[in-house]
């Protein structure tokens, strides 16, 4: 038997994809307060992937929020434990900034504590 693949449109030409990833590190000095990045963005949201580490000394959970250039919350989730990783599916037109926050419940106390996010769309 034989087969054949085809790759029907759009291609990547016509419908290019983007992805950023944040990397944000938590120390025992950190003051459990929220940590912001700012970023450029226009295009549509389309996948968040929230990966949060261990953190050292505590049983560690963060709220994860995402605002428009206008400080809108645009996205926001809380309760996210340690040592698991989240993926949400959304659908959200960005024009400016978007700035994603992670607020700690608590700091790490032996070392640090490494939350990465990334952030998928067209």
């Amino acid at each position: 038997m034989a087969g054949t693949a085809v790759l029907t449109e759009p291609s990547f030409k016509e419908a290019p994809v983007w992805e950023r990833t944040i990397v944000y590190t938590l120390t025992t000095t950190s003051g459990g307060d929220e940590i912001k990045y700012v970023l450029p963005m226009n295009g549509i949201l389309q996948k968040i992937i929230c990966k949060v580490g261990a953190a050292t000394g505590i049983t560690g959970t963060l709220t994860l929020a995402i605002d428009d250039n206008g400080d809108n919350e645009i996205f926001t989730v809380a309760a996210l434990a340690e040592s698991t990783t989240y993926k949400y599916n959304v659908s959200e037109p960005i024009a400016g900034k978007m700035t994603i926050g992670v607020d700690p419940s608590d700091d790490p106390t032996g070392g640090t504590w490494t939350i990465t996010v990334t952030l998928r769309g067209i």
